[in-house]
């Protein structure tokens, strides 16, 4: 018999093959030969998965045809670049608490009623109906909240009951439901005991909790001698009680995960370390260390923080009641965007600068750093900024909202950020401003002028390495990641934003109180 080579094989079975393969080894098949490139070009569903890998993101399951799915996906993405949104409207007062998130869909505030009210958010124009409900809570007691639709998790921080044995009671519920949740190895995890720092814990500690997969994580700020900050690390489902609590002697201004083993953290310094879960019967290690631009004499950073772009979050497994469908759509996890947002003080002046750059630069930059300097020290050489900031980031100062009150930090999403236009509406009252969506999806940008785009709206900044030295910096800063900005025609008022993979939740602030209002997109 014969042998016959791949391109001689039916369609059907060339379909088959050809299924398993991701988007980036789809187009590298299609530019193999002709047969194979009509087979991939034919084929609405490897268009799909190629239009998956194009505009970075993932699907949920849809019954409904590849060409239907792929119209969506088109019809999704263009919302976005045009800021074209379905629908606004406003959360009752009643949803309204200084403690508010929205994650997969699925709206979260606390207040001052011993509950904590959850909301899933509409999707598309059909109805405005909220489906909420209430997870009881004791409100003199909580401290923080947190949870993840992906996994039917909620996590309430509450105050000890015995505050000279361990500072926080952490509640693994079940999101749905408020019980106990089933997969949680133990149901109430006890943090900051005293055999942990060596004294008892003031009360007025600063807390904050986050979910990353298996890992609970909760950072403490000024808990220890000399003012220490603290983290602490479960895995909340393992049998065998794995935790572990670092100290740091510097201090720390904020953290985020980067990927499911590594997370970052920034201190005081201006200093990035990047560290490692590389093996569960040990804490975290160091893997890196990164600096940031060095200032001008008496200039110091004074504020350090990293954005935290939530991970697919997909919604609730277990819904109460029906809902309308959520959107389908969500960014990819195999890269997202991480925005660095500084305070620099000069004469008791503050300025604020935000350093965008991709997670996968970052992780590349381990990698860097090891060869260059093999396992960092404690007061070891750190990757000089000039080594990898120009090449790898891009900058912008930041939007001043009012005279004397904080700056808008950027909200992020996949590799979107939105933040208001700076009007220059200086020491006036909160005035209503444009958003700008910027998209640094670098598919996008890289073959921007190709799309097939009569109606999009906005601009493509191409990056490009500079030598330009800004003050108070001392060193070039990055204008390396191109990306396309949009610009809202309507107003908003707002002092911060949320943003998930159909929605931007903004949040005004005033002595009446707070509004939030929802744009779905």
């Amino acid at each position: 018999m014969r042998a016959i080579t791949l391109v001689q094989l039916p369609p059907e079975l060339l379909f088959l093959i050809l299924v398993p393969l991701g988007a980036h080894d789809l187009v590298r098949v299609r530019k193999t030969c002709k047969t194979l490139k009509e087979t991939v070009d034919h084929s609405e569903m490897l268009q799909y998965v190629i239009d998956l890998g194009y505009f970075q993101m993932e699907a949920s399951e849809m019954d409904v045809p590849p060409a239907t799915r792929r119209e969506r996906l088109r019809q999704h993405d263009a919302a976005w670049q045009r800021f074209e949104y379905k629908q606004k409207y406003t959360l009752p007062a009643v949803m309204v608490g200084p403690l508010s998130d929205i994650l997969g869909g699925v709206y979260g505030s606390a207040g001052s009623k011993d509950c904590i009210i959850f909301a899933c958010m509409p999707f598309g124009t059909d109805s405005n109906d909220l489906h909420s409900w209430n997870c009881p809570v004791d409100a003199t007691t909580l401290m923080d909240f947190t949870f993840c639709p992906a996994q039917d998790l909620l996590v309430v921080v509450a105050l000890s009951p015995d505050s000279l044995t361990y500072a926080y009671d952490i509640h693994l519920r079940s999101l749905t439901t408020n019980d106990a949740h089933p997969d949680a190895a133990q149901p109430i995890l006890k943090a900051l005991d005293t055999d942990t720092i060596g004294h008892a814990i003031p009360q007025s500690t600063s807390a904050e909790v986050h979910i990353m997969g298996s890992y609970v994580i909760m950072l403490l700020w000024n808990v220890v001698v000399k003012e220490r900050d603290c983290m602490q690390m479960w895995d909340w489902k393992s049998k065998n009680g794995y935790q572990f609590s670092l100290l740091f002697n510097d201090g720390i201004h904020d953290w985020s995960f980067i990927a499911e083993d590594q997370f970052l953290v920034l201190d005081i310094h201006g200093i990035m370390e990047i560290y490692s879960i590389a093996d569960k019967s040990k804490p975290p290690r160091c893997t890196a260390k990164l600096s940031l631009p060095s200032l001008m004499d008496h200039f110091s950073y004074t504020e350090v923080s990293v954005g935290k772009n939530v991970t697919s979050g997909s919604m609730l497994s277990h819904p109460r009641r029906s809902y309308q469908p959520p959107c389908p759509f969500h960014p990819s996890t195999s890269d997202q965007l991480i925005v660095i947002h500084v305070g620099v003080e000069f004469r008791n002046e503050l300025f604020r600068y935000s350093f965008f750059t991709l997670r996968s630069a970052i992780l590349e930059l381990e990698s860097l750093f090891y060869r260059t300097y093999g396992q960092p020290t404690l007061n070891g050489p750190k990757l000089l900024w000039s080594m990898w900031g120009p090449r790898y980031t891009t900058w912008f100062r930041a939007t001043k909202l009012r005279k004397n009150d904080m700056d808008w930090v950027s909200s992020l999403y996949g590799f979107r950020a939105v933040d208001p236009l700076d009007n220059s509406a200086s020491g006036a009252p909160l005035e209503p401003r444009r958003l700008r969506i910027r998209n640094f999806n670098p598919h996008i940008a890289r073959h921007y002028h190709a799309q097939d785009k009569p109606d999009y709206r906005g601009r493509l900044v191409q990056g490009e390495l500079t030598n330009t030295i800004s003050r108070p910096f001392t060193e070039p800063l990055g204008s390396a990641l191109p990306y396309h900005e949009i610009v809202s025609e309507g107003l908003f008022y707002a002092d911060t934003a949320h943003m998930d993979e159909s929605r931007i939740m903004l949040v005004k602030r005033d002595r009446g109180g707070q509004k939030i209002d929802i744009l779905v997109f």
